[in-house]
């Protein structure tokens, strides 16, 4: 690469375009969302190369930037671009233009509603690329702001009380997560995550934690086990993670649906992704005492999630609580590495396997349920209102091309060999089965009532008699199937070979299993 910041380029240009566009006043500035998509396509395109970069560079950060910023504070400002962020900066440059286009119908305070998706777009790059706590911490928060506007400004009826309890679940999340790593960064001496992943490699990160934040003798076991729980915790509200999830149904549902698609393709991901950097490190030390009740509780998530989505009739809903069943897989491959395997390489690749299995899953997730929001979107313009789902039926035959597209990206969620949703789930249930066999045996029911909810879903829009909405019911434009097409594309390409995104995967999957040798 050149010595222009690219990163920092593909971070600050859509953030500082979109405050510019929030503190634009004054009536008819309808041509502020042109400028606003060329800002969000411009500042995807650096991301797909950046992702290229990573995805052929064969090992460690392809693109860094470095220098002091707070040097009295010990804090640097360092970006850098492995495969695994690589992968969710090519996950946002997908889904933002996405999103940005689905909002096109959007026809009051312009300017601000596209200014807020910028700086979220901005954000997002800001915590991908981040290498240390406190500037990953700084675009954490600041992605926040904009998506409560989003929900409160913009949203359904009901969507104050959602964007307040969205707002109040990530202000506890927060508080927990900066009290928890503070006190690692205490102890460590460092906000750099890779300082501490090695520490945590060299087995020296107890001591340290011994040494230098030793509190009224508690025994070093415990004291871990509080940080990480700290950390964990305010993390797993932003996945979320059952019970931490009352925020997100509501807020899903009241949301405008192209945030809806940011939240769920997107926002999310910042709680797993955080778990890979900063949590971790703290499994050798931390998970022996809470192993078993965090597993316990993520695969009654799973289940539980599942039958609630089984359950809804509100389509929103049901593909809210969907979401947080497949992300519970992903928490589910995450745990399981927390397992002491006393240097067994066969259990080891098992670990590699669910880790790897992970990565695809959050890639996967973010595509397939983008569009199936979308989806939800082009249902809600056509039929005037919330898609309340056993009101339609026969739409199939009024809008062939709405039902085999969305037919396909139900069939990916559902896990369909052949699809995207498959090879992650199969990774991660591989690993998990050869690590912690209970675990992968009591989740697996949950695959089964998925394919039940999504596929009654399939029956009861598509098929059957035409229900009152069917009359007048035009199926997908061609500006509809332009936006949709990359992704279904996506969705079977990746289907047969997920090498394409596993290759760029591996040095960093191979860095973190070699470095957990407990």
């Amino acid at each position: 690469m050149t010595s222009i910041p690219w990163i920092s380029l593909m971070i600050w240009m859509p953030l500082l375009a979109g405050i510019r566009l929030v503190f634009l006043n004054g009536p008819g500035h309808k041509q502020t969302r042109h400028f606003g998509m060329g800002v969000s396509l411009l500042t995807s395109a650096i991301g797909i190369i950046l992702w290229l970069a990573t995805r052929y560079s064969g090992s460690g950060e392809a693109v860094s930037e470095q220098f002091d910023w707070i040097p009295t504070l010990g804090v640097r400002y360092s970006l850098g671009m492995d495969g695994l962020s690589g992968l969710m900066v090519l996950l946002t440059s997908l889904i933002m233009p996405f999103a940005y286009a689905a909002s096109w119908r959007i026809d009051h305070d312009e300017p601000k509603y596209f200014g807020c998706l910028l700086i979220i777009q901005g954000s997002l790059a800001g915590v991908f690329t981040a290498t240390n706590f406190f500037l990953w911490f700084f675009f954490y928060e600041i992605s926040l702001i904009p998506a409560f506007f989003l929900v409160r400004l913009w949203g359904s009826p009901g969507k104050d009380q959602s964007s307040l309890r969205f707002l109040l679940y990530s202000m506890v999340g927060s508080i927990s997560l900066l009290v928890g790593f503070l006190a690692l960064a205490a102890a460590a001496g460092t906000f750099e995550f890779a300082d501490i992943a090695e520490l945590s490699a060299n087995g020296s990160l107890l001591s340290v934690i011994g040494s230098n934040l030793g509190w009224y003798d508690m025994h070093l076991g415990w004291l871990s086990a509080i940080i990480f729980a700290l950390i964990f915790f305010g993390l797993a509200i932003k996945v979320p993670m059952i019970p931490f999830h009352a925020w997100l149904p509501d807020t899903y549902d009241h949301a405008p649906t192209p945030v809806t698609m940011i939240l769920t393709g997107l926002m999310s991901k910042m709680g797993l992704y955080g778990l890979i950097r900063m949590g971790i490190p703290m499994f050798p030390y931390a998970l022996g005492k809470l192993l078993t009740p965090l597993l316990v509780i993520t695969v009654f998530g799973i289940v539980y999630s599942a039958f609630a989505a089984m359950g809804q009739r509100n389509l929103k809903r049901m593909l809210a609580y969907s979401s947080i069943n497949h992300l519970g897989y992903c928490l589910l491959g995450l745990l399981v590495l927390g397992l002491a395997t006393n240097g067994e390489m066969k259990l080891a690749i098992q670990k590699t396997s669910a880790l790897g299995g992970v990565m695809l899953q959050m890639f996967a997730h973010g595509i397939i349920a983008s569009v199936l929001f979308y989806f939800a979107s082009i249902l809600e313009v056509r039929t005037g209102g919330k898609v309340m789902i056993d009101e339609h039926g026969g739409l199939r035959h009024v809008a062939p091309l709405l039902a085999g597209t969305m037919g396909l990206a139900v069939f990916a969620s559902v896990g369909l060999p052949g699809l995207n949703g498959f090879i992650g789930e199969f990774l991660i249930f591989k690993g998990v089965f050869g690590l912690v066999p209970w675990a992968a045996v009591l989740a697996i029911p949950a695959l089964l009532i998925t394919a039940v909810f999504l596929l009654g879903l399939l029956q009861k829009l598509f098929h059957g008699p035409a229900g009152q909405s069917a009359k007048g019911f035009h199926d997908l434009s061609l500006l509809d199937a332009i936006l949709v097409a990359p992704f279904v594309i996506l969705m079977v390409v990746l289907g047969f070979f997920p090498h394409f995104i596993l290759d760029g995967l591996n040095p960093v999957i191979n860095e973190i299993i070699s470095a957990m040798r407990f």
